[in-house]
């Protein structure tokens, strides 16, 4: 499997979320508030770019309309689940329990993508479309650094499952 493989891709930003998630732990004061806003970008550049790459051909190859549907209500819950915490002071008992809320919801979401998503995709779209989906990620991933132009706003499955996925190479 290349590095470049969409799943491969995804895969690694799901350890960067768990690693991220837990070094807040370690942090306090600004560091703690620029350590959320850096991850809550993330997750949204992450959701939207699976929204936009990964979701419409598990749905379209991979009979996944199912688990499409089941991964759009995940990320919405999580965008609800992380907008909840700026609804408190930094570091503020609420603001952890909010944070530890998010952390869940996106934990679960992540072990269910893992677990149930990637297999049958990996079986119904062959290796050379993941590698170029891949690329695709990762020009989506350059194109919208700290969730520029993403307005963090839930998103339709019947969209989702609508979006018709570009083959061969982006052009980068």
């Amino acid at each position: 499997m290349s590095d470049f493989e969409i799943t491969a891709l995804v895969l690694a930003e799901h350890e960067v979320f768990r690693r991220e998630f837990a070094a807040l732990d370690d942090l306090s004061g600004e560091e703690l508030g620029a350590g959320w806003q850096a991850l809550h970008a993330k997750l949204e550049v992450h959701a939207v770019a699976e929204e936009q790459l990964f979701y419409p051909l598990l749905a379209q190859e991979a009979d996944g309309e199912q688990e499409t549907a089941e991964g759009v209500h995940d990320h919405n819950e999580i965008r609800h689940a992380a907008a909840a915490v700026s609804e408190h002071q930094i570091g503020s008992a609420g603001w952890w329990e909010a944070v530890r809320n998010a952390r869940q919801v996106n934990a679960d979401h992540m072990a269910e993508e893992e677990v149930d998503f990637f297999p049958p995709f990996k079986e119904a779209v062959d290796g050379e479309q993941r590698e170029a989906l891949g690329l695709r990620w990762l020009a989506f991933h350059d194109e919208h650094e700290q969730a520029d132009g993403l307005s963090g706003e839930d998103a339709a499955v019947e969209e989702v499952v609508a979006t018709e996925v570009p083959e061969g190479e982006p052009s980068l």
